[in-house]
């Protein structure tokens, strides 16, 4: 079966999910930009939020609990208003819209916590997709496997005509395990668009 769905993850392929350069946005001194990365994104409170087992107000808590005081505003921005420097990367968006004018499904499946419905209508192309799978609402985190049969289920896919796009290679292969084929993502949309000719032969 050839591929006739591409599915996109967010961060790092449509949307510029990088921590260093986040913290250093909303917090331009470079060492305490380092402990708040640290004490918001890197913490494991963090996942749990995209598994939506808890609010990103706990993790400003938790996160206040590592941090000087000085700090304890900063711990709520970044836990509660970090997607406010979230930038989109346009590019993707443009294959998104060809990919879809050359007739193929394309979906959005993406570990993110429910502060993505403050952000999601800067994800470039958003309005095209065919479908939409966000964790936090399933209770389940790439690169379960779970998650990747959900989202097939969920629109009535095979897996094996579907092409799962992440920058991150974990989850990708989380993906190839429940079936579907993989990319892994290195913000070169022209070899993205040369892969997927070759999977199934259109002119793109």
């Amino acid at each position: 079966m050839g591929v006739r769905n591409i599915v996109f993850d967010m961060g790092g392929v449509l949307m510029d999910w990088d921590p260093i350069k986040i913290s250093l946005a909303l917090c331009p001194d470079p060492d305490d930009a380092a402990l708040l990365r640290k004490a918001v994104f890197d913490s494991r409170e963090w996942g749990w939020v995209d598994a939506g087992a808890i609010a990103p107000e706990t993790v400003a808590w938790t996160a206040k609990l590592k941090l000087p005081e000085r700090l304890h505003d900063l711990a709520d921005t970044f836990a509660l208003h970090w997607f406010d420097v979230f930038d989109p990367m346009p590019a993707t968006g443009e294959l998104v819209r060809e990919l879809k004018t050359a007739g193929y499904g394309v979906y959005l499946l993406s570990n993110a916590g429910t502060t993505f419905e403050q952000y999601c209508s800067r994800i470039p192309a958003i309005e095209v997709f065919d479908g939409i799978l966000v964790s936090c609402y399933e209770h389940v985190v790439k690169p379960d496997e779970a998650i990747y049969r959900l989202f097939c289920e969920r629109y009535g896919l095979e897996p094996a005509s579907c092409l799962f796009v992440d920058d991150l290679k974990r989850n990708v292969v989380g993906a190839e395990r429940a079936g579907m084929q993989g990319y892994v993502f290195d913000r070169d949309i022209d070899a993205l668009r040369r892969f997927i000719k070759a999977q199934d032969g259109a002119a793109l």
